[in-house]
């Protein structure tokens, strides 16, 4: 065979090759433009063509009117700009494109190495349990591709290729996760941002009263908590994210974390605490807390009042929210003490001033309502609890769908319209407490969460952000004061979710119609919880293991962490896994060592040699035949053709030109054969020896 011959590609490769493709590209297609995919599929099938000799193979100036329109299109699809999508939209065009230059084997390597990096790139958007699997199964057709490459030309066995890659896949798997272990932990690829994060952030830099409104109709998970004990009842569970102390043209925004003299964020690992974090007056038990915290590119995290991080690159801020050192660009575990305290109960002048500002000329019959109200009521806390008897005894309505506001919001919410989500309430009673001289901000986060009870952990999603007031009182310091609860108490004691689902207008408006409805059946919420507990599991132990976790199992497996015990156990481990992966493949390694024509002979002999006859070694095939046929009479016909065939074949002229088997199919008939009659003959010789033994006349 030339060597022209040798380099073309299998046929079976070429179809598993086209197969795999659509299964790499295939978890892209969401993030594909339209076009993109028929580019794709013009490109499969003029491949095809090419293989029946109905299209020849295009030019050179064909290729590159098709580079330039893959990097035109992908511009006008997602803009000039550096970001992941069109990077992976230009490497799935690029994988399709070399379908048409593919002429020889080393051309195929290119576009099976292409769809390896294919499909990590899929794990850059998402590492689900569900998206593992798929990857897997990806991975196994292009490794089948690459096995079918190096098979024989003319003798194609797809699903061969099929069971090796599979094999070669199992046989890997103990490498694998020895290496995930031990292998030191870096930052992964998937932390890469993303163009789409600001879609994902959760929580914004800025709050308007209907910003918060959006994330209400998101059930999008944003952490899920694993409490040390019994979780406190969702009512009492308000996660403090970001804290609110400009107001502007109906827009609220964090002040800066500034002090006089302290730093503004205490890190964990810190020398000395600051002046305002010595001034906290903590009381009661503690509540310890796990927090797995889903991607935001932003620095903020999700903690209850009053929060310690015990985690490092985590930090307390001055306003008391919890930080990040940098961006959370991947899912992070830490670990939180919180309990309750006096927050400032001495509270700066500068800060006071600050939590006090207002823009003047802005929502006169709200100035004109509290000038009022404050003549009645002067005490803070007596003059909040008025304005949450206020909203409990007018006609508000706590709605996902509020309608706009003008200029002077604040008026207009109050005294017009009427109908809000918490953020209206929220801005509404600080501005009205700020109007009276009290310090106030606006709180958000997120309040309640879902308990599973199968992971015994809480979820909390994107519906359950939430807003609130916190007032200064003297002596007290900083108290949280949430008007919605004088509106809507369902929504604190069960769940936006649950409050909404009751209206049906609502439930439509904020998509918890379908989302509520597997708990009306006790065996879809057990799947439910089940299923969302392995996905925890999966997040925790798989794509969140990072340095901190590795460190805590070797520590478990090895006690004190040194290089040398790391080292040692890192390489015993590795030594059984390759061992294991050895000794999984050497069955399959003396199968194939053994020709199918010697395998033949082996199970011919092994039929007689269970019922006493073996071979003696210096019969040929013929002469153990004919001494069987001495024996077995019924069985000589079969016994003879065997005989002659295996003789021939291993001892003939043409020995050793093939290892086939000759008439295969009929000599493994033949051989089924004797094997069932030779076991019927002893089942009939033992009956009629045990009816021998019982006759009475034989007993005299």
């Amino acid at each position: 065979m030339n060597r022209g011959v040798l380099e073309q590609i299998p046929r079976s490769s070429l179809a598993l090759l086209l197969v795999s493709q659509g299964v790499v590209i295939a978890p892209h297609v969401p993030r594909m433009a339209l076009w993109t995919l028929a580019f794709w599929g013009a490109c499969v099938l003029w491949r095809v063509w090419i293989y029946q000799g109905r299209w020849n193979y295009p030019s050179a100036w064909t290729k590159a009117g098709f580079v330039v329109l893959a990097i035109v299109g992908v511009s006008v699809s997602h803009g000039i700009q550096f970001s992941l999508d069109p990077a992976v939209a230009l490497l799935i065009l690029a994988f399709a494109l070399k379908l048409l230059e593919m002429r020889t084997r080393r051309d195929a390597l290119v576009v099976i190495f292409l769809g390896y990096f294919v499909i990590a790139t899929q794990f850059l958007f998402e590492q689900g349990i569900a998206m593992t699997l798929y990857q897997l199964l990806a991975v196994l057709m292009v490794t089948a591709a690459l096995v079918a490459l190096n098979q024989s030309w003319n003798r194609p066995r797809p699903w061969a290729s099929l069971r090796t890659a599979g094999v070669i896949l199992l046989q890997a798997v103990p490498l694998t996760v020895v290496i995930f272990l031990f292998f030191p932990r870096i930052a992964p690829l998937w932390s890469v941002p993303l163009p789409d994060a600001a879609s994902r952030t959760g929580m914004s830099e800025t709050m308007s009263p209907g910003s918060i409104t959006q994330l209400g109709r998101s059930s999008q998970l944003a952490f899920r908590v694993e409490f040390e004990g019994p979780p406190p009842p969702a009512r009492t569970l308000y996660w403090r994210v970001l804290t609110y102390s400009e107001y502007d043209a109906g827009t609220w925004k964090p002040g800066p974390l500034d002090e006089v003299l302290d730093p503004p964020v205490h890190w964990v690992g810190a020398q000395s605490e600051p002046l305002w974090l010595r001034r906290v007056a903590t009381e009661g038990e503690a509540v310890r807390y796990s927090v797995l915290a889903e991607p935001t590119y932003r620095p903020w995290l999700y903690a209850l009042d009053f929060a310690r991080p015990l985690t490092r690159a985590t930090g307390l801020g001055r306003d008391f929210r919890i930080l990040h050192q940098g961006p959370v660009t991947q899912r992070f575990r830490y670990e939180v003490e919180s309990r309750a305290a006096r927050l400032d109960p001495d509270l700066p002048d500068w800060y006071a001033l600050r939590e006090t500002a207002l823009p003047a000329r802005v929502n006169p019959r709200t100035r004109a309502f509290m000038g009022q109200l404050t003549q009645e009521h002067r005490a803070p806390r007596v003059l909040a609890e008025r304005l949450m008897l206020h909203f409990a005894e007018e006609p508000f309505h706590y709605t996902l769908n509020p309608p706009p506001l003008g200029q002077n919001d604040i008026d207009d919410f109050l005294f017009d319209t009427r109908r809000g989500f918490c953020g209206h309430y929220a801005s509404a009673f600080v501005f009205m407490m700020r109007l009276a001289g009290v310090p106030a901000r606006v709180v958000a986060g997120y309040q309640g969460g879902e308990y599973n009870p199968v992971g015994d952990y809480v979820a909390v999603r994107q519906y359950d952000a939430h807003a609130w007031a916190e007032i200064w009182i003297e002596g007290e310091g900083w108290v949280r004061f949430d008007p919605t609860m004088a509106v809507a108490p369902e929504r604190i004691e069960r769940g936006a979710e649950a409050a909404f689902a009751d209206n049906a207008e609502e439930a439509a408006y904020g998509n918890f119609a379908g989302n509520r409805l597997w708990r009306r059946m006790d065996w879809m919420a057990e799947a439910y919880y089940f299923i969302d507990s392995l996905q925890h599991r999966w997040n925790v132990l798989v794509v969140s293991y990072d340095a901190s976790l590795q460190n805590r199992f070797l520590r478990d497996l090895v006690g004190e962490v040194t290089p040398l015990r790391v080292a040692i156990a890192a390489g015993s481990a590795a030594g059984a896994a390759v061992l294991v992966a050895m000794l999984g493949a050497l069955p399959g390694v003396l199968r194939r060592r053994r020709s199918p024509l010697l395998r033949f002979h082996d199970a011919f002999c092994r039929v007689f040699e269970r019922a006493g006859d073996a071979r003696h070694p210096s019969e040929t095939p013929v002469r153990y035949a004919r001494r069987l046929g001495l024996r077995y009479p019924d069985l000589d016909a079969d016994l003879q053709v065997l005989g002659t065939r295996l003789e021939a074949a291993l001892f003939g002229p043409e020995a050793g030109a093939s290892q086939q088997l000759p008439e295969a199919a009929d000599s493994h008939l033949r051989l089924a054969r004797l094997r069932l009659r030779l076991l019927l003959l002893r089942m009939a010789g033992t009956f009629k020896r045990d009816r021998g033994r019982s006759d009475p006349g034989q007993l005299s």
